[in-house]
């Protein structure tokens, strides 16, 4: 593959570099999930007392909720790193020979190891309040991958647009609240009357929330031909966002 060293070098500095100076070092990558199961734990399960219906009580829930953020703040990381991704990289901008598109690569792929980490956490915190989960948790990697193009699709279109209008930062916080409630983080998508569950679903993070939890906390294995659907609109998406990428592109040096 062309610039694999690049991107596993980018990918290195990229995720090293996030937390290199402060005390706690690597550590913050666990840390970090943990005080947000936690914190979601304590409001949702203890104040508030909402329940998952598949038991498990207070810590059931939380993993519940948890399960469902490992795709959410993969998502919203990737979203809100995207406007930046260019105009903060000027000096590549310049380098004719340098492949900008591998910048939302190098992105997906970070938030990807995040999300993993998270998942690890989940499994330790299930063994400690469960035991061991269910066998069909090992198969989280498929909703990962199924993921990546949506995520990649992402980083080139706003990217791009985040060199053409410099509000896109400010507009992808926007989205990304937006996006924390509409998707079945906190709740459901069983639980929403119709007509919303209609239009939820077509919600991209949806499915994706709904397969993991099916993985992790159910045991059912997502089916062949819904991957096969989801992965080939996501496909799609990607395609169209770094054909944007590059028809812009000429336009970055000009504008930066």
């Amino acid at each position: 593959m062309k610039h694999v060293g690049l991107i596993a070098e980018l990918v290195r500095r990229e995720f090293s570099g996030r937390y290199q100076g402060s005390l706690g070092g690597v550590l913050w990558v666990l840390i970090h999930p943990l005080f947000l199961l936690s914190i979601y734990t304590l409001v949702f399960g203890v104040v508030l007392k909402t329940r998952w219906d598949g038991g498990g009580g207070t810590f059931g829930y939380a993993l519940y909720v948890f399960a469902g953020l490992i795709v959410f703040n993969a998502f919203s990381e990737c979203l809100i790193k995207a406007p930046a991704m260019v105009v903060g990289n000027q000096n590549f901008v310049k380098k004719v020979v340098f492949p900008l598109e591998i910048l939302p690569l190098v992105s997906a792929i970070v938030a990807l190891l995040h999300a993993t980490i998270g998942i690890a956490v989940w499994f330790l915190c299930c063994m400690v309040f469960f035991g061991m989960p269910k066998m069909t948790a090992l198969f989280f990697p498929m909703i990962f991958i199924a993921m990546l193009p949506l995520l990649l699709g992402i980083g080139w279109i706003f990217s791009a647009l985040g060199v053409m209008l410099r509000d896109t930062g400010q507009i992808v916080g926007i989205i990304s609240h937006v996006f924390l409630f509409v998707t079945p983080i906190f709740y459901s998508a069983e639980s929403m009357p119709e007509p919303l569950r209609s239009i939820l679903i077509w919600n991209p993070l949806t499915l994706l929330v709904g397969w993991i939890r099916d993985l992790l906390l159910i045991g059912n294995l997502p089916g062949a031909t819904g991957i096969f659907i989801y992965m080939a609109f996501s496909i799609a998406f990607a395609y169209g966002s770094l054909y944007f990428f590059r028809r812009v592109r000429p336009l970055f040096a000009d504008l930066l």
